[in-house]
């Protein structure tokens, strides 16, 4: 199946030479190694460069040089666009600090840059055309590939990918250089045609960071515009507004933020008090209509369908938002979306997880994208296999839990053989693990055992890591459980001594520091590693693996933490732990998954497995208390949120209403 992710032409203009970009496409599209093409008539990410010449364009594709390429007659004007084009890289270069590795444009000129004449090579075929501009070696390559991050504004932090061309496996995966796929690249620069704007994606496909770049893209090339950037809570609101003004400083964005003027991060919600506080609030107020604070009676969606019944009695509107983003979009109803569109001069972005709604949703046929994102850059194609069949009880040959359409297959990301009655499912390689090569590493090791013996097994698999990976840091390692249980917090404790003892490494305890902290192994329970990842992840679960869905999506969330190798130590007790190990194993050794098809009956069932979030007894307690972890809630104000789910919920243990209750509540207070 063609790729369309690997190819970007910066302009939608036809020209003369149409057929060869075509045939660039397509090179880009077929590529059994996933190499990526660009064809720019600028560099991206600043709108002050531009040319008056429109007759050349700059190719670029991994492993090769930069190709001038010239369809005119105007030898002159070629040499100028030449000349601007480069002297505008080198200014890139100094802003973004690449110059201590390209250095001057003077020096690496002759090395990186090839210019032709399209009559020369009409008659040419991709391959040989590249075939002369291929870059001699690796550090070249690597400089290559900095060159091409800088012009399509995928810009890397030069302390973290390092000056010298990396030797081991880890050094190589932990400093690749990020280059934005065709699709990312167009969701950041090219304006929108609809006011609405839907984005989905598994976790690990940068979601959150493509709408940071959107963001800066639009409150840089426009003096005078509102932008609101929104989510469900109050808390993951706070940490975005954190991270926007260091993401504009990493990005050299000269101007000021100009809160509440030009750019707004709220939750959706917010509080009458304070207007800025969430988009609900703030409409609210902008357009004099009555808001409505929580109450048991009532939902967020319900809300927001009157305040569209009260906008559209007040007729034409001024629209109070150029552009709404709103992130985590699976926690929201079509309602809140159309009231956003409503006050809205130009786009609404919509970004959510494709695998949620696959694995939670009957029916995911509503949910249709402009923008698919089906490669995890996070992690290695085979963990996320591994990690999707276990989640969905694809390796059990009689406890099957979920299985999709060839559609939502593809979706997320996958490529389908059929051979005499089995499923082979394939993901494309990633250019973050190409320099695996056929190295034999697992992606995940699936490890039963005594849970006596979980404590010596982590501490084996840490010297393992060591062993085998001499440059290895503590914060290249994450150990996560599953439970919240006393045992697995006095498990967490016992090694946290351990290791500082045996290894002189410094632990973080993610759950009572909710963050990563750099030069220190992390440990913590699921609630507090959404967003992390590691080269190395050992996770462990104390109770017996079953058909628990919410369970299942647990593990695959865990799972999908690391980017080279994790390891899931689990009872031995477990049911089907030796078709699960075979089938991790298959993956490991064939990078595919081979699964045996379902008969229509059992497709029919597994396609309204939806997840039971109250399938696994916990009390009313044990429930406040993991919203309240995944909220970040300190402990100061916890009592009082106990105290006022006990009173609207007396002993029910709902978590969907007793997660909105919290939520909403938190995100009311002033």
């Amino acid at each position: 199946m063609s790729d369309k992710s690997l190819f970007y032409k910066s302009f939608e203009a036809g020209t003369e030479i149409d057929d060869f970009f075509e045939k660039l496409q397509e090179y880009a599209e077929e590529s059994p190694s996933g190499n990526p093409v660009y064809i720019l008539n600028n560099p991206l990410g600043d709108k002050k460069y531009s040319y008056s010449y429109e007759k050349a364009v700059v190719i670029l594709v991994p492993k090769h040089k930069l190709l001038f390429l010239h369809y005119g007659n105007n030898a002159d004007a070629f040499e100028d666009f030449i000349e601007d084009f480069l002297e505008d890289t080198s200014h890139l270069s100094d802003k973004y600090n690449y110059t201590q590795i390209l250095g001057r444009a003077r020096k690496w000129r002759n090395d990186f840059v090839e210019q032709m004449e399209y009559v020369d090579i009409k008659d040419l075929s991709v391959d040989e055309v590249l075939d002369k501009i291929k870059l001699p070696t690796k550090e070249n390559e690597r400089k290559g590939e900095f060159l091409i991050s800088l012009l399509t504004g995928s810009i890397n932090n030069i302390d973290k990918t390092g000056l010298d061309y990396p030797e081991t496996i880890l050094e190589k995966i932990k400093r690749k250089i990020v280059l934005f796929d065709g699709d990312q690249t167009r969701f950041i620069y090219n304006e929108p045609k609809e006011k609405r704007i839907i984005i989905q994606g598994l976790a690990g496909t940068g979601k959150t960071e493509l709408l940071l770049h959107k963001i800066k893209e639009i409150y840089t090339k426009n003096d005078k515009v509102k932008i609101a950037f929104t989510c469900h809570n109050k808390i993951l609101a706070e940490n975005l507004r954190v991270r926007i003004p260091e993401f504009f400083t990493f990005m050299k964005v000269q101007e000021q933020i100009k809160w509440e003027e030009k750019l707004w991060v709220m939750s959706s919600w917010g509080s009458k008090g304070n207007s800025n506080s969430g988009v609900y609030s703030y409409i609210c107020n902008f357009y004099g209509i009555p808001f409505e604070r929580f109450s048991y009676d009532t939902t967020f969606d319900a809300v927001c369908r009157r305040a569209l019944e009260n906008l559209r009695e007040l007729g034409q509107l001024e629209y109070c938002f150029d552009y709404i983003l709103i992130d985590e979009s699976q926690d929201f109803s079509e309602s809140f979306f159309d009231l956003c569109s409503k006050v809205t001069r130009k786009c609404v972005y919509i970004a959510g997880d494709i695998f949620q709604n696959v694995f939670e949703s009957e029916d995911v046929s509503k949910v249709e994208p402009q923008f698919l994102l089906n490669k995890c850059y996070r992690t290695d194609p085979k963990t996320l296999m591994c990690a999707h069949a276990i989640g969905m009880g694809l390796f059990e040959k009689n406890g099957k839990l979920r299985w999709l359409t060839d559609t939502a297959w593809s979706d997320c990301g996958y490529d389908i053989r059929k051979y005499q009655g089995y499923y082979d499912l394939y993901r494309k390689p990633l250019r973050r693990f190409e320099d695996l090569g056929n190295v034999n590493i697992s992606s995940l090791e699936v490890i039963p055992s005594g849970r006596r013996d979980y404590f010596s097994k982590i501490m084996e698999i840490i010297q393992k890591i060591r062993e085998e990976n001499p440059k290895v840091e503590a914060e290249d390692i994450g150990i996560m459980f599953l439970e919240n249980l006393n045992m697995n917090y006095s498990l967490a404790n016992r090694l946290q001594a351990a290791i500082n003892e045996k290894f002189n490494w410094d632990v973080n305890i993610g759950y009572e520091t909710k963050e990563k902290k750099k030069g220190a192994l992390f440990i913590s329970n699921r609630n507090n590693v959404k967003g992390l990842e590691f080269p190395f992840v050992i996770c462990f679960m104390q109770n017996s693996l079953t058909g628990n869905l919410q369970t299942r999506n647990s593990i695959y969330m865990m799972l999908t933490r690391s980017f080279i190798t994790s390891y899931f130590i689990l009872p031995d007790e477990s049911q089907n732990i030796d078709e699960i190990i075979y089938g991790v194993n298959e993956v490991n050794k064939n990078g595919f998954l081979h699964v045996l098809e379902p008969d229509e009956e059992e497709k029919a069932r597994l396609k309204n497995a939806i997840i039971n979030r109250t399938s696994v007894y916990k009390s009313q307690r044990e429930i406040v208390e993991e919203i309240l972890d995944e909220l970040n809630i300190n402990k100061g104000q916890r009592e009082k949120f106990h105290k006022l789910v006990g009173i609207m919920c007396k002993d029910e243990v709902d978590r969907d209403k007793i997660h909105e209750i919290i939520v909403t509540n938190y995100n009311m207070m002033g």
